[in-house]
């Protein structure tokens, strides 16, 4: 065959094989071409929650790869970026990332999107995204309360913060809620609370009336905020173990047209009553020298002696004694005690009066002791 014959047939071969040869080196150039990286935030979502997943990949060979197409797909995690459609150069020896907005409306679980990779020369890469859904959100309780409340006394209330998911969670705030409360401080921040662990907060609650107190504690997931409550209801009552002073001893005697009031208070209460201080009530009228008598402080179980003087107004055959104290926290409280008041002009007619011995039996009790010194003189005598 001639020579210029044999020219066509090997211009078909060459153009035949070429882009085959072509082919298979960017299939062999897009091999090379491997995920390194994958970071998902937040680490592990929450139903409904909206994050991103971003794929890093490396070319490991020598020569560039053309990228036709990136994308992420699922069948239930809603994929809410576009796909990556230009062309991209992957040089060699060099990274790039990819990132996608990604929605998870899905139930409780674990979940594989695809990322896939299209090279404009042949050959793909795909990789499977492993995305955890979990549902489990902050747990708060209330570690410290009263019994009881009272209405206008500050009380502490200390709350914990647990984290039991499987990834921290940030800009934790804990503030109380409710009507007729008054908190201090009004809200607490507590920031990042690692997995498995937990945070304490303490509030001062001063309520005014019963009502229902509610925790609150925002926090972020990722960027998507969520909320968790705990409510504890406030009864307001008498408490067990606050002071309680009592009066005891009690003496009136009337002299020149006032009385005199003396006797013994104590406290009766597991607090201590501070500031106490003893007048008289509606329908007495403090007079010189003891209008008033400040007692102070007193413990647990302890006692001082008081005395007060005082007229009375119209006939009257009772009085009403007023003791005033204070908590800790400065709130005043008032207790009144009845007393029974002598008719003008009787002496020592008080409640606890404690009578001496009578004139007979004063002289009996000088016979015997004459009877006894003249036995024991004679007997000393005799010997």
């Amino acid at each position: 065959m001639a020579p210029y014959r044999l020219f066509p047939c090997l211009l078909v071969v060459l153009l035949l094989i070429l882009p085959a040869a072509a082919v298979d080196q960017g299939q062999a150039a897009a091999a090379q071409v491997m995920v390194t990286n994958v970071t998902i935030t937040p680490q592990i979502f929450m139903v409904d929650d909206s994050g991103t997943i971003t794929i890093e990949i490396i070319n490991n060979g020598v020569q560039s790869v053309a990228i036709r197409r990136a994308t992420l797909y699922d069948e239930k995690i809603r994929i809410e970026s576009r796909a990556y459609e230009t062309t991209m150069y992957l040089g060699a020896g060099n990274r790039m990332s990819f990132t996608f907005t990604v929605r998870a409306p899905v139930p409780e679980g674990i979940y594989y999107p695809v990322f896939s990779l299209d090279f404009r020369d042949g050959g793909y890469l795909r990789y499977p995204v492993k995305l955890q859904v979990q549902n489990q959100s902050l747990t708060l309780a209330i570690l410290s309360k009263p019994d009881i409340f009272s209405s206008g006394k500050k009380e502490t209330i200390e709350v914990l913060v647990g984290n039991p998911r499987d990834n921290a969670v940030s800009g934790v705030t804990v503030y109380p809620v409710g009507d007729g409360i008054d908190a201090t401080p009004s809200r607490s921040f507590i920031g990042l609370v690692a997995p498995d662990q937990s945070q304490k907060v303490s509030f001062q609650i001063t309520p005014s009336r019963s009502t229902l107190l509610e925790f609150h504690a925002d926090y972020y997931n990722g960027i998507n905020p969520h909320t968790e409550i705990i409510r504890l209801p406030i009864d307001i009552g008498e408490r067990k173990v606050q002071a309680e002073p009592i009066l005891s001893n009690i003496r009136v005697e009337w002299s020149g047209g006032t009385y005199t009031l003396t006797g013994d208070v104590t406290n009766a209460g597991l607090e201590p009553a501070n500031a106490v201080v003893i007048t008289m009530g509606e329908g007495a009228v403090p007079e010189d020298p003891y209008r008033q008598y400040a007692v102070g402080t007193l413990q647990p179980d302890d006692f001082s002696g008081f005395e007060v003087t005082f007229s009375v107004e119209g006939d009257r055959t009772s009085v009403p004694v007023v003791i005033t104290h204070k908590d800790t926290d400065g709130n005043l409280y008032t207790t009144t005690f009845p007393v029974d008041i002598p008719s003008p002009g009787t002496r020592n007619p008080g409640k606890s009066v404690e009578k001496g011995p009578s004139l007979p039996l004063i002289g009996v009790i000088v016979a015997c002791a004459a009877v006894i010194g003249g036995i024991v003189w004679y007997s000393w005598r005799k010997r």
